[in-house]
């Protein structure tokens, strides 16, 4: 005679269910978070939403597996809702590898959203440890004296959790051939990054030097946490 209790029914039952409900996410909702129909899409969020203690696992993986592809803004706002900080470093670096498009205020709303759910109270903001110029005329004969100039910078981080920041250059009394976008970074506590900013400049034939406008944002933040102005000297010709 085979006697079965209540509480072994009841794991079982409760076990085959989580099995059912995760191999629906990996086979059924996952992909339709990319599905061409809206109401497919929400279908598929209202499972993950519902279910995050199985849902933000695989959608971690999506974006820390390096052989993923074409990673969907719906992962990134899924994991704005469900995730941490720790999933900023990821997104961001997916997003800088998809440039900038359509859905880019998608994954930085995801970005934002996560960084200020656990942001440390800590008020010591980024420092800017050094910004120096370096440019170079083009190879190329053009009418116009163009020059390729390189923003060099370090940022510190002297706050005991991370901050995650924008950094913008703009040019005066001259000329630019593009619109110059921010760079966004995030430094981890205690931590230093060291990048640059690109641009291709048309300094005007009278003048001897050029203005610099740089500024730190805080993500998140109106107003800017650091700008500093300068003046970039060259020899006219």
């Amino acid at each position: 005679m085979l006697v079965l209790s209540g509480p072994y029914i009841n794991q079982t039952a409760q076990a085959f269910f989580e099995d059912q409900v995760k191999y629906k996410f990996v086979h059924h909702w996952y992909p339709m978070l990319s599905d061409s129909s809206p109401e497919k899409r929400f279908q598929a969020a209202r499972a993950f939403l519902t279910y995050p203690e199985w849902s933000l696992p695989l959608l971690r993986n999506a974006i820390m597996n390096p052989d993923s592809e074409n990673v969907s803004w719906q992962i990134a706002m899924l994991i704005g809702m469900l995730g941490d900080s720790t999933d900023v470093p990821p997104l961001l670096k997916i997003w800088r590898e998809l440039g900038m498009d359509e859905n880019s205020p998608i994954w930085l709303g995801a970005m934002r959203r996560l960084y200020w759910k656990s942001r440390g109270p800590d008020p010591r903001t980024p420092v800017l440890k050094s910004l120096a110029v370096n440019f170079t005329e083009n190879s190329a004969e053009t009418e116009i004296d163009e020059k390729a100039l390189n923003l060099l910078f370090q940022i510190e981080n002297p706050a005991n959790t991370s901050r995650f920041i924008r950094v913008s250059a703009n040019y005066w009394l001259t000329i630019t051939d593009e619109n110059i976008p921010s760079k966004y970074f995030w430094i981890p506590a205690g931590g230093r990054i060291e990048s640059s900013i690109k641009a291709n400049i048309y300094p005007a034939s009278h003048a001897e030097n050029i203005r610099l406008d740089f500024r730190i944002w805080e993500v998140g933040v109106p107003e800017p946490i650091l700008h500093r102005t300068g003046e970039i000297r060259f020899i006219v010709k």
